[in-house]
């Protein structure tokens, strides 16, 4: 049985889509990403596809 995945993302749309163009890591642009389309609702969970 897997668990939902849930989190809370503080930041604005604005604000991650500004800190994705200057990302200090390659990690850190992986999980920029992520949160921005989690945050814009272009995807609903980790394994989505868009």
């Amino acid at each position: 049985m897997t668990r939902p995945f849930e989190v809370e993302i503080s930041e604005s749309q604005e604000e991650l889509e500004k800190a994705l163009k200057h990302p200090v890591t390659a990690s850190s642009k992986e999980r920029l990403q992520m949160l921005y389309l989690l945050k814009s609702g272009q995807v609903s969970s980790r394994r989505s596809r868009f």
